[in-house]
């Protein structure tokens, strides 16, 4: 599904230009994706598990357009892919086609600017539109700030798998399993 092009003013008065990210845009999602991953623990990958080619990312972002029950939104300044959310449909079976699966990012060089208020509004809005009736997330049970951004739109907790994460040093971290009522 595409999400039509919009523009929007931060916090700090910078314009962000929202928009389905387009095939052409497959190289600067895998830095993306690679930027963001070495940036924190939060994500559920190590920059280097990032492996994909600019062809398979090309064939994700087609797969993302075509859908009927899918949408990623791409926020970008001064043309950098800054942040990015998508919802996708838990499993297309009749008992969990009313459930929707959420995940973000942001790159930290854009934190507190108001990128993931402004997405996390658009992703809603969208999951209403669709028809989904629910949306689930996971995050890591330590990142206060991202669960907060959630609670403050109506996420609620609803359970905990513990050591769902497992550093490299070692480290083993809960995943917070988190829902919201459309």
């Amino acid at each position: 599904m595409i999400f039509e092009k919009k523009e929007v003013v931060l916090k700090n008065g910078v314009s962000c230009i929202l928009r389905s990210p387009l095939i052409e845009d497959a190289e600067s999602m895998i830095d993306y994706l690679k930027t963001t991953s070495a940036e924190t623990e939060f994500m559920v990958r190590y920059p280097e598990e990032v492996t994909m080619t600019i062809e398979e990312e090309e064939n994700i972002l087609k797969k993302v357009i075509d859908s009927k029950n899918g949408i990623m939104i791409a926020a970008f300044i001064d043309g950098e892919l800054a942040g990015n959310a998508s919802i996708s449909c838990v499993s297309e079976r009749v008992k969990l086609s009313h459930r929707a699966s959420f995940g973000i990012a942001v790159k930290q060089k854009f934190w507190g600017m108001g990128i993931g208020d402004i997405l996390l509004s658009e992703i809603i809005g969208k999951a209403k539109e669709i028809g989904f009736e629910q949306v689930e997330l996971t995050v890591v049970e330590n990142n206060n700030k991202a669960i907060n951004l959630y609670e403050k739109f109506g996420f609620v907790k609803c359970g905990v798998i513990h050591k769902a994460f497992k550093l490299k040093d070692g480290r083993y971290y809960g995943e917070v399993i988190m829902i919201k009522s459309l």
